[in-house]
């Protein structure tokens, strides 16, 4: 186990562990005239992971204490992956630990709650022109988005859409070399370090990338970063 970059030597992840195939599943319904309940919505929901360990060494379990809870509590989730799937990783917060202790050796499990519930794959980018053009989007579930745009001449809007009715308009007076980056999960668009979203249009639809193909395009070369979601 490799929590926050830092793998333990004397923490010793046991065969108890146990990851979902798929995060928790919430439905919205409302009841059926006809007895049942007509699901409206359903969405993934958080989790608790619990992971078995056991601590094994030459120090006592209680000399280990402080430097586990600087290992383990942090205000931000941090990265989480077992060294038997190294190429997905979970988003994690620390919540508790319960230990059986016997002197320099414990028993127990290290729970853990996951605000997004899924597996995280690789960091991924796409380079997007001005005509609509078809791009892989790799992983199970749909995703947010990160962009760059350095402007190659000046402009008096920047647009990124997709053929579904997707679509963000900034109006504004661009000019050449200005650097324009908008994430959106923070629904943040920044110009040369600085806040635009007042250019932001009404008409604007924010979308996110879904998994397969996306038909994308922008009137000025754009980067797309995104990070693979699995279930």
């Amino acid at each position: 186990m490799i929590f926050n970059g830092i793998e333990k030597e004397y923490i010793r992840v046991t065969n108890e562990l146990f990851r979902p195939p798929t995060p928790p599943v919430e439905f919205l319904t409302t009841p059926k005239l006809t007895g049942g309940d007509r699901v409206r919505k359903k969405s993934f929901t958080s989790a608790e992971l619990t992971v078995p360990i056991t601590i094994t060494g030459n120090k006592r379990i209680e000399e280990r204490k402080e430097e586990l809870s600087t290992w383990l509590v942090h205000d931000q989730p941090k990265k989480l992956l077992f060294k038997d799937s190294p190429q997905r990783y979970y988003l994690a917060l620390y919540h508790d630990m319960e230990l059986e202790e016997n002197y320099t050796f414990a028993k127990g499990h290290i729970r853990f709650y996951l605000p997004i519930a899924c597996r995280f794959g690789e960091d991924k980018q796409i380079d997007i022109h001005s005509t609509f053009t078809s791009f892989p989007i790799t992983g199970q579930i749909e995703v947010p988005w990160k962009s760059r745009t350095v402007f190659t001449n000046a402009e008096s809007s920047f647009t990124f859409e997709n053929d579904q009715g997707g679509m963000l308009r900034l109006n504004y007076g661009f000019i050449e070399n200005d650097v324009l980056e908008i994430d959106y999960t923070k629904r943040g668009i920044r110009l040369n370090g600085e806040n635009l979203a007042v250019a932001l249009s009404l008409q604007s639809n924010w979308f996110w990338l879904k998994p397969g193909e996306n038909t994308l395009r922008t009137n000025q070369p754009t980067t797309v970063m995104y990070t693979e979601r699995f279930y």
